[in-house]
């Protein structure tokens, strides 16, 4: 009975002679506040009859820029701004509080969307925690995060890796004409970025916001047309990576293909089948980071297929020159092509065409003579000097020449020989009578 009653003193005490369990003066000025400004509040009837809505955008990063599949991913805050009437208060009657935090989810706000949105939800995350700040004038500012949203966008790599993009985000209202919500843009307060983080393959070069109008999806509103609002980024790629893994190992596959001119012909062919898997590997690869299209053709592309077109030119022209080699002969038709293309393009080369008729053959005091063999000695001493250098560079230049010296000496007649009998001396030696004159 005595331990009872002692409880219920001590209980007592601590109801009527003790602080707990109350709030201190500020913050019960501010919960009666709150509670006044929530009584009889309706978050399904606009504020206004048109809704004046300023959007403000702080950029964190871009995440990632998938070109096949033309989406990109930015991690952002996206801020909304607007008055309501019902939320104002005067601050000397509640102990000078100028700002409240309300929940998002007890207030009227905009259904505001992301138009050009990947996800398959375009609009923007409000939870139970989602906090707005709302002033005693009626302005209620809300910040919603924007951690991950993924947005189409068109991407033009005709010029990859030397490309510039421009990528947005459209924000519109989804269900209200602008006759309800309008959204403005604040000059002033664009896009931030003081917090951005740079991307390793993109450069953000800048920013916009532009606000265009589209046609109204409402079909019962009055208003042709809604509000768009815009967040453009101009990107640009970053060309360092892809030049040092695919234009500058390319560049060196084609200068190794110019000198495979000065190797063996076993070896020019393999090193140009090498170099020509290495072109297909490259272009397969470079393909598959881009979406299939036929509007255009990228520069990387046409710099791959040069690049193979090279290495089947250079294969074909050294099987050509291993067959001519081989036989020891060009084709006439093939001879006379070169011959023109050594005039008109890389200077003279090859000799003129030789006379086929034979020189005549004169008869004087027992000395036989060709008509021009000085003019013939010194001509052949010229194409010589000619030839010296294209000897390396065309062989079937130089045996073309060694079989024409060829045909030239079976040309030039047989000592004449005299039907009569020869005499012979005592001492074996033949005797050859004098012709007469």
């Amino acid at each position: 009975m005595i331990k009872s009653l002692a409880f219920l003193i001590l209980l007592n005490y601590l109801f009527y002679f003790c602080d707990c369990g109350t709030l201190p003066a500020a913050q019960v000025t501010e919960q009666s506040l709150i509670t006044s400004l929530l009584r009889g509040y309706d978050k399904t009837i606009r504020p206004d009859t048109t809704v004046y809505v300023d959007i403000y955008a702080e950029l964190q990063q871009i995440v990632a820029i998938d070109e096949k599949q033309q989406i990109m991913t930015t991690s952002s805050f996206i801020s909304q701004r607007w008055f309501d009437d019902r939320l104002n208060w005067t601050a000397s009657l509640y102990g000078n509080i100028r700002v409240v935090m309300l929940p998002v989810k007890s207030l009227w706000i905009p259904d505001t969307m992301i138009l050009n949105s990947a996800d398959t939800s375009g609009y923007l995350t409000v939870s139970d925690y989602s906090l707005a700040s709302v002033y005693y004038t009626g302005e209620v500012y809300m910040i919603l995060p924007a951690l991950a949203v993924k947005t189409r966008c068109n991407f033009n790599v005709r010029y990859f890796p030397f490309d510039k993009q421009v990528c947005g985000i459209s924000l519109t209202s989804w269900s209200q004409g602008s006759n309800r919500i309008q959204y403005t843009e604040n000059s002033s307060e664009v896009i931030d970025i003081s917090s951005y983080t740079e991307h390793p393959l993109w450069e953000l070069n800048g920013t916009d916001m532009t606000v265009d109008e589209t046609a109204d999806r409402t079909p019962f509103d009055d208003d042709d047309y809604d509000d768009v609002i815009t967040i453009q980024l101009y990107i640009q790629r970053k060309p360092l990576y892809f030049i040092l893994n695919g234009i500058f190992a390319c560049w060196v596959l084609n200068s190794v293909t110019l000198l495979s001119y000065t190797l063996p012909f076993g070896t020019q062919i393999g090193l140009c089948m090498t170099c020509f898997m290495t072109y297909s590997v490259y272009s397969l690869n470079f393909s598959s980071l881009f979406p299939q299209q036929s509007q255009y053709l990228m520069m990387i592309t046409l710099y791959f297929l040069l690049s193979i077109f090279w290495t089947l030119i250079s294969m074909a022209w050294f099987i050509l020159c291993n067959h001519f080699t081989t036989k020891a002969e060009m084709p006439k038709f093939l001879y006379t092509f070169c011959g023109l293309l050594q005039k008109k393009v890389f200077f003279y080369c090859f000799p003129s065409a030789k006379d086929d008729k034979k020189k005549d053959v004169i008869v004087n005091n027992s000395e036989l003579k060709k008509s021009g063999d000085q003019e013939s000695i010194q001509a052949t001493i010229i194409q010589e000097k000619k030839c010296a250098s294209c000897q390396k560079l065309l062989p079937s230049c130089f045996r073309r020449n060694t079989k024409v010296a060829d045909i030239e000496k079976k040309d030039q007649p047989s000592p004449i020989e005299d039907d009569t009998p020869k005499k012979t001396n005592n001492n074996n030696f033949p005797i050859i009578d004098k012709p007469e004159v």
